[in-house]
C-alpha cells in the first residue's frame, strides 16, 4: 500500500516531479561524463607512455633503477620474450638496448638517451614509428642507420640521409664511437623528446655498447589490458632469476604516476564539489515539498496513520524520485560519454602547442573511457546521497502538530 500511495503521490503534482528528477538525471550525467574524461585522459597518457618507454611491465636488472648502467642487462631474453608473447593477454614484448652518449656533427653535439629497438615490434605499438615526418623508419637488418627527433635534426642541421657520429661507453667503460646515417625524423610535439632520443636496432646497440648475444638492458611488456599487470606480472616473476625483477610502469615512471594521482585528486574534489550542488537542490525540492504537503500529513496522522509509516511514505516516494533521476542519468551520461569516446572533444583550437607531461605528449583530442563501474558507482552514490538527504524532510513530516496545522488551513 506504501508502494502505491507513494508511487501515486510523487505523480500528483508532475512538475515539481519532473523538476527533481531532471536535477538528478543532470548531476548524475556531468558526474558520469567528467568521470569518464578523466579516466580516458589517464588511460591514454598510460597507453603513450608505456608504449614509448619499456611496456605496461619492464624486465631489468634488480640494480638498474638506481643507477641505469649498459652493464647492467638481463640475460636470456629472446627465450623470456617468447614465451611471454605467446600470452593471450601480451599485446607486444619489446627488447630494449639503452644507454647514454653524445650526438655529434658538424654543427655541434647534444647529450642523447641511445636507443636499440626491434623496429618490426616497434611499429606496430610505439608512437615514434607513427610519428615519422621525414624519410622512412628503421627495419630489423638496418646496420649504422639511426631515427631522430626533429629537435636533434634542427640543432644539429642534419636532414634524411646526412651522417653524424655517435659517442658512448661500452659495458666495460671504453669510450667507443660509430657513424651512423640518418633514416628517418620523427616529431612526438614534445621538445625533450624530439630533442633527445636516438633509435637505432637491437643488433646494433648490442654491438655499439658491448654486450653478448641474447642480453638487453630491458625487455618491456605491452598488455592488451592494462587492469592484466598484476596477473602477468606474477607469471613473470615464475620466469625470472636472481638476475632480473619485474616492475610495473608506476615503479618506472614515478614522475608520470604522480601526476595522475595529484590530477585525479582534484578531479575528485571538482566532482564532490558539483555533487553537493546537485543534492542541495534535491534537498531543497523534497523539504518544499514536504512543507507544502503539510495538511496532507496533518490529516493522515489526525485518521490514526502512525509516524513511522508517514516517514516510510516519504522515503519510498525519494526513492522512487532518486530510482527515476538515476535511470535518466545514466542513460544520458553514458550517451554523451559514449559520443565523446568515439569523435573525441579537438582541443587543438585552444592548447596550439600540446599539453606534455613530464616531457610525455598527451593526445589533443580527449576521449572518454566509459566503464560499468564509472556508471554504476556514480549512481549508487547519487542515489544513496539522495535517500539520506530525505531523512530530515520525513522526520519534519512526522512530527506535524496535527491541532495548529489544521486550525491554520481551515
Amino acid at each position: 500500500m506504501l508502494m502505491t500511495l507513494a508511487w501515486r503521490n510523487i505523480w500528483r503534482n508532475r512538475r515539481r516531479t519532473i523538476i527533481t528528477t531532471g536535477s538528478i538525471a543532470f548531476g548524475l550525467t556531468l558526474a558520469i561524463f567528467f568521470i569518464a574524461l578523466g579516466k580516458g585522459m589517464y588511460a591514454n597518457l598510460i597507453d603513450q607512455v608505456v608504449r614509448m618507454q619499456a611496456g605496461h611491465l619492464t624486465i631489468q636488472h634488480p640494480d638498474y633503477a638506481a643507477a641505469p648502467a649498459v652493464d647492467l642487462y638481463v640475460t636470456g631474453i629472446n627465450e623470456m620474450a617468447a614465451e611471454i608473447a605467446a600470452w593471450p593477454e601480451t599485446e607486444a614484448v619489446k627488447i630494449l638496448i639503452q644507454g647514454q652518449g653524445i650526438a655529434k656533427s658538424g654543427e655541434g653535439n647534444v647529450a642523447a638517451a641511445l636507443i636499440g629497438i626491434q623496429p618490426s615490434k616497434e611499429k606496430g605499438v610505439s608512437p615514434f614509428a607513427r610519428s615519422l615526418m621525414e624519410g622512412a623508419y628503421l627495419n630489423d637488418d638496418d646496420l649504422r642507420k639511426v631515427v631522430i627527433g626533429v629537435e636533434m635534426a634542427e640543432k644539429l642541421d642534419l636532414a634524411v640521409g646526412k651522417k653524424l657520429v655517435l659517442s658512448t661507453n661500452n659495458a666495460d667503460g671504453d669510450l667507443v664511437q660509430e657513424l651512423m646515417r640518418v633514416k628517418g625524423i620523427y616529431q612526438t610535439g614534445s621538445e625533450e623528446m624530439d630533442a633527445f632520443f636516438v633509435q637505432m636496432t637491437s643488433g646494433f646497440g648490442r654491438k655499439l655498447f658491448g654486450l653478448p648475444e641474447n642480453t638487453a638492458t630491458r625487455i618491456g611488456v605491452v598488455l592488451k589490458q592494462a587492469e592484466d599487470m598484476d596477473l602477468i606480472r606474477g607469471r613473470i616473476e615464475q620466469l625470472l632469476t636472481g638476475s632480473a625483477t619485474v616492475l610495473r610502469w608506476e615503479e618506472v615512471m614515478p614522475d608520470i604516476s604522480s601526476w595522475i594521482k595529484l590530477d585525479q585528486g582534484s578531479n575528485y574534489v571538482f566532482q564532490l564539489i558539483l555533487l553537493i550542488l546537485i543534492l542541495f537542490t534535491i534537498f531543497n525540492t523534497i523539504l518544499m515539498s514536504v512543507i507544502e504537503r503539510q495538511r496532507e500529513f496533518a490529516l493522515l496522522l489526525a485518521i490514526g496513520t502512525k509516524p513511522g509509516q508517514l516517514r516510510a511514505q516519504i522515503f519510498i516516494e525519494s526513492l522512487f524520485l532518486g530510482l527515476l533521476g538515476c535511470a535518466a542519468g545514466i542513460i544520458g551520461g553514458t550517451l554523451v560519454s559514449y559520443a565523446v569516446s568515439v569523435y573525441g572533444i579537438d582541443m587543438r583550437r585552444w592548447l596550439e602547442e600540446g599539453f606534455a607531461v613530464s616531457g610525455y605528449m598527451m593526445d589533443p583530442v580527449l576521449r572518454t573511457k566509459v566503464t560499468l563501474g564509472v556508471v554504476f558507482g556514480a549512481s549508487a552514490i547519487v542515489l544513496i546521497a539522495t535517500l539520506l538527504f530525505c531523512l530530515f524532510p520525513a522526520r519534519r513530516a512526522a512530527n506535524v502538530n496535527i491541532t495548529d496545522t489544521l486550525r491554520a488551513a481551515g
